[in-house]
């Protein structure tokens, strides 16, 4: 388990995460950590969505999962 730490900046609270973090992750700087609470206060990381940097993205992620049937009609 990796543990971050929450600190204040400004007006808003950072979430500031550790090296081992952002290697797990594999984030970098200006990247979104997508956030999914769940019960007993722990937040979930959500797999992040690339269709917005990938333009064909979402093309090849519904071929992938119609491609048996795809295959059957052709």
């Amino acid at each position: 388990m990796i543990s971050c730490k929450l600190e204040q900046m400004g007006d808003r609270l950072v979430l500031v995460l550790d090296e081992d973090a952002v290697t797990a992750l594999n984030a970098s700087i200006g990247d979104t950590v997508n956030l999914d609470p769940g019960p007993d206060r722990v937040l979930r990381v959500v797999e992040r969505e690339t269709w917005a940097e990938d333009t064909h993205a979402r093309g090849r992620a519904f071929l992938k999962r119609y491609q048996r049937t795809l295959g059957q009609l052709s």
